[in-house]
């Protein structure tokens, strides 16, 4: 019985031993994360400002904002906001001190806009897409980085600098200043290459395909056997404040979607400029297909790319918000374990934890 009792306050001493230390040093080890690159609060808006040269697809904002909104769901608290380049001088009322015009989960300004799912967009009439496709993975690599940092300068430029946000940023959280913003930049930049033939080579399947084919009959042929056109998204991800910078390619597709995407279904005139290789309307390859009547193909090639780019911007969006929380950094970040640390004491500064 004796032992029992002992042991029950052995417990009671180790539990306010522990109130205590928790208490005393997770502030502190909070305060020195924070310095380094803050957690996102519960009372923290993430604005992501995107840029990219996709011209007459359906909105991406949808697509980034669903994206990201599914990793914040890892985390306590926080808010979003997608904002297009060219739409921050707008507003959501007519007072200067306005939020700015963003889409938030099914509200810009007065009617959402359409998303890659919103209907069959591909068969819209006298409308010219075009994804921007850049040759080369250097060079639309570089571009995507490029736009994101310049457009991030531009944007604080207006604002007193990178130094005026970072001490905003770092002010207290008061009545009068509810709401922390954090100004993150994502640029997207859709990329072309030729992808090796090489790889993948060999096995006894393609010997015999080979054979069935027969020698090249152009000289032309042989280096498109060995080589497969692809196109790939360049993501960039930049946050000049808290110095954070993530990027990655998103799986790389056949370039004939793209083109497929970018065809109209109507024919444009001579006297209008064109980039795009399928300008005078559709491929014959669909157009037979569709007469046959199949399924248009642009159909399941819309989903895909849209799977690509929700997968592209989840990569750098899940590191970006990792890092904020000090997962994987040698921290103590634990996404939405936040309860018990509060419990001890710790209060909204655990929430790094």
């Amino acid at each position: 019985m004796k032992w029992a009792e002992q042991v029950r306050g052995n417990v009671g001493k180790l539990q306010s031993f522990g109130t205590d230390l928790s208490s005393r040093a997770l502030p502190t080890f909070t305060n020195l994360l924070q310095h380094i690159a803050p957690p996102i609060s519960a009372h923290e808006r993430l604005q992501i400002h995107t840029t990219h040269d996709i011209q007459n697809y359906p909105s991406l904002d949808p697509l980034i904002y669903s994206t990201f909104s599914r990793i914040m769901s890892q985390v306590e608290g926080g808010d979003l906001m997608v904002i297009q380049r060219g739409t921050e001088n707008k507003t959501r009322s007519r007072t200067a001190t306005s939020e700015p015009h963003g889409y938030r989960g099914g509200v810009l300004g007065s009617s959402g806009p359409s998303g890659w799912t919103d209907g069959p967009w591909w068969r819209e009439e006298h409308v010219r897409r075009d994804l921007g496709v850049v040759e080369g993975l250097k060079e639309g690599s570089r571009l995507a980085r490029v736009s994101a940092e310049a457009y991030a300068r531009e944007f604080f430029d207006r604002r007193g600098g990178v130094e005026g946000a970072a001490k905003t940023a770092a002010e207290s959280l008061t009545e009068m200043n509810p709401t922390r913003s954090s100004d993150i930049f994502l640029a997207i930049q859709a990329v072309g290459y030729a992808r090796d033939g090489g790889m993948f080579a060999g096995g006894p399947a393609g010997e015999e395909r080979k054979r069935e084919k027969g020698p090249p009959s152009a000289e032309g042929d042989e280096e498109e056997e060995e080589e497969e056109e692809v196109v790939t998204f360049a993501i960039y991800l930049h946050d000049p404040v808290h110095t954070l910078s993530f990027s990655t390619l998103s799986q790389p597709f056949p370039a004939k979607w793209a083109r497929w995407l970018d065809a109209s279904n109507t024919s444009f005139t001579s006297n209008t400029p064109s980039t795009s290789s399928d300008a005078d309307g559709l491929p014959d390859s669909i157009r037979e297909i569709i007469a046959a009547g199949g399924l248009d193909p642009r159909e399941w090639v819309a989903e895909w790319i849209e799977e690509v780019l929700s997968l592209g911007v989840g990569v750098v969006a899940q590191q970006y918000v990792a890092r904020r929380m000090g997962v994987g950094e040698g921290g103590l970040g634990r996404g939405r374990r936040v309860a018990d640390a509060e419990e001890v004491g710790a209060g909204e500064a655990a929430r790094v934890i």
